[in-house]
């Protein structure tokens, strides 16, 4: 037969319970059968061998096989019969006394090794003893049998094979039918495996030792099955190999299994593709062999642009399908050569090999279109489907996480250049720059977050008209300090938590910093007129948020009419419907609501009276040259006499100096915020600078 370098998994071994003292009433030893050496001893054993049965593992035993013309001799004898007849040995035990015994052998496989089971017991006139001895070693023969493990032997000096019962069996040939020639048992195998298995035979029948393979049969009923087969070539005294067994067993459902679970670990289980592990690893593999073998490659990321819509309409059913639609209608336009998997949720990978950016894009540009020719229905409903996509060259200088950063952030520049787009990375590209940008600074911000490096900062409003609540008034603005202390672009970080979901974390967090502060300082808070708090239009169209919110109003004891929320006109008016159901329910507690930018919208007054807003803050852009440009002032005369109109108070932004501050004042603006009045401070400094607000509300006009 053949040896082998592969394995796969054993049958079950026989049990061991067989083995011990109370299933046999014999002294039982396990020798390896290409040393002689113990693999396993029962207690009666070790008795009689004066050793311990862990001692006794590893050694041979003194006239029990322990020589290679002993084992020989066995093999032969197993070759006629499935187990050596009784009879008496001398052997010697641990304390060098000489044991004649009465012993029987015969091959199994223990613990994945083939080894020969010896059973024996001090000479007894009581012959049945020898029955019962010749019926233990037939129950383990019926194991062997049982596992269905075949046994076969070659005498290479009379160059015939022999087979066992279950051998024919697993062959699905009858009993005896076997014709004992190698060419025969070879012309079971498959034609693909023969050639390699007679190599390997070759090899141990002449070199000897230890083999271990794996090849498929063709039975006669027409059914192919995948056989292991493992054992060992003998040598005599003269180093020449003389005799080979092996055992040999099926595998078919057990290689089947191994099959799927492999399949199964390397594909999505709902379209079939291969997984995100496996992309990654072949896009490891081909960054490798670029290192000797140059050659243009491209990773095509991409997605589906309303795949979240069909999710949040028709159910986490219609989105399975159309995920499984979409990867079978793509499957005809990629190559065998390249690599098609999806990433998780609606995202999906493409590596396309030897072939150059201008190819790669018309390969996009043929995805694209098919699914744009593609119409999705369910349960009557029909949706239009696009993909956004990025192209990224692989390089072999890059590594996988590179790539895949790339491909992430140019996907998000093809979403923002309008969905149902390609974007083509290229060195030096300023829209995935700046997409890096903002992932640095949420990534900042995340730090931030978790290191409690957030920072409340006060700007004061000061009133501009005589009837005006002369109270503190005051916006809250949010700092963010780096791990030197030193603050953080305000203006960046809030952008990229806008991009990157993270705006409602940091809302939550002011309103929590907000409101625990005020409860800290009561003396503060009776002299405090408003308090207004930043949120961001994600914010308010997030329903969770609001919960958030409304169960911070009703367990706060704060005197809620001090408190105000400003959102910017384009947040507000980009969502209309919610904005308003949010201001109308946070305003019953309470709570005042201000529109902030006021101005800086297309379609300002058209929207203004669908919100019930409280107080107008006009933007700043007209606010600064309000005293130099006639038009500046013409807006915000106009926005302020519309605000006063709807009984909302105005606040100007951007008061920087004393023409503009007596402008507004002339125009009628109640408040004003600004340079001129202070920039923001730590809120902990409040207390110690409130005389100096109040000395500020004194000034001139």
């Amino acid at each position: 037969m053949v040896a082998a370098t592969n394995t796969v998994a054993l049958p079950r071994d026989i049990p061991a319970s067989l083995l011990d003292a109370g299933t046999l009433p014999f002294a039982v030893a396990l020798l390896r059968a290409n040393n002689g050496s113990v693999v396993f001893v029962n207690h009666l054993m070790s008795v009689i061998l004066r050793c311990s049965e862990d001692e006794l593992k590893g050694k041979t035993i003194t006239g029990l096989y322990d020589n290679g013309k002993q084992r020989s001799e066995v093999f032969k004898l197993l070759q006629k019969s499935t187990y050596v007849p009784p009879k008496q040995i001398t052997i010697s035990n641990f304390d060098n006394n000489k044991l004649t015994v009465t012993a029987a052998s015969s091959l199994l496989k223990y613990q994945n090794e083939l080894c020969i089971l010896v059973a024996f017991q001090p000479p007894s006139p009581d012959t049945s003893n020898v029955k019962n001895l010749r019926i233990a070693i037939g129950r383990h023969n019926m194991a062997l049998q049982a596992a269905q493990v075949g046994i076969w032997s070659w005498d290479l000096m009379s160059n015939r094979i022999t087979w066992d019962d279950t051998m024919h069996a697993l062959f699905g040939i009858k009993p005896g039918s076997f014709s004992g020639k190698q060419r025969d048992f070879l012309e079971y195998m498959l034609p693909e495996d023969r050639e390699e298995q007679l190599e390997l035979g070759r090899s141990y029948y002449q070199e000897g030792g230890k083999f271990d393979t794996k090849f498929r049969i063709l039975r006669p009923d027409g059914e192919t099955r995948v056989i292991i087969n493992r054992g060992e070539a003998t040598k005599n005294s003269q180093n020449i190999v003389v005799s080979v067994v092996g055992v040999c067993w099926d595998v078919t459902e057990n290689f089947a299994l191994s099959a799927k679970i492999e399949h199964q670990a390397l594909h999505d289980p709902l379209t079939g593709l291969l997984n995100r592990f496996e992309m990654q690893k072949r896009l490891e593999d081909l960054l490798q062999s670029l290192k000797f073998d140059l050659s243009e490659n491209t990773f095509c990321y991409f997605d589906l642009d309303r795949f979240k819509v069909v999710n949040d309409t028709c159910g986490h059913d219609a989105g399975d399908e159309l995920l499984k639609q979409i990867s079978e209608r793509l499957k005809p336009y990629i190559t065998e050569k390249d690599t098609f998997a999806r990433m998780g949720g609606d995202e999906f990978a493409l590596i396309m090999t030897n072939c150059s950016g201008d190819e790669a894009r018309k390969v996009a540009e043929t995805l694209l279109q098919a699914v744009q020719n593609f119409h999705f229905e369910w349960t009557g409903k029909v949706f239009d489907i696009n993909l956004s996509m990025a192209l990224v060259p692989i390089s072999p200088e890059k590594s996988v996480s590179e790539i895949l950063g790339t491909a992430d952030v140019s996907l998000s520049a093809a979403k923002d250049g309008g969905r149902g787009r390609i974007h083509e990375y290229r060195p030096h590209d300023s829209t995935v720059i700046r997409r890096h940008d903002e992932m640095h600074w949420v990534l900042q911000l995340e730090d931030a977050l978790r290191s409690d490096r957030f920072q409340l900062n006060f700007q004061p409003i000061m009133p501009l008209q005589d009837d005006c609540d002369e109270g503190l008034h005051y916006e809250v603005l949010l700092r963010v300090l780096d791990e030197s202390g030193q603050v953080m672009s305000p203006v960046e970080l809030l952008n990229a938590a806008e991009q990157f979901d993270m705006a409602t974390r940091v809302d939550n967090w002011v309103v929590n910093a907000v409101f625990d502060w005020l409860t800290k300082h009561p003396e503060h808070l009776d002299s405090l007129s408003l308090c207004s708090i930043n949120l961001s239009g994600a914010s308010i169209g997030d329903p969770n948020f609001l919960i958030f919110l409304k169960e911070k109003l009703k367990d706060s004891n704060l005197p809620l009419e001090k408190i105000s929320f400003e959102v910017t006109e384009n947040a507000a008016i980009k969502n209309i419907l919610k904005a308003r159901d949010f201001i109308e329910t946070i305003k019953k507690y309470g709570c005042k609501f201000a529109l902030d930018d006021f101005g800086s919208g297309h379609s300002s007054f058209a929207y203004l009276k669908d919100l019930p807003v409280d107080i107008l803050k006009i933007d700043g852009m007209f606010v600064k040259g309000i005293h130099l440009e006639p038009v500046n002032y013409a807006m915000v005369k106009a926005i302020n006499d519309v605000g006063q109109v709807m009984n909302m108070k105005t606040i100007a932004e951007y008061v920087e100096n004393e023409e503009i501050c007596n402008s507004l004042k002339e125009i009628g603006v109640d408040y004003g915020q600004g340079y001129y009045f202070g920039k923001s401070e730590n809120i902990d400094e409040i207390i110690v600078v409130d005389a100096t607000i109040a000395t500020m509300a004194e000034i001139p006009g």
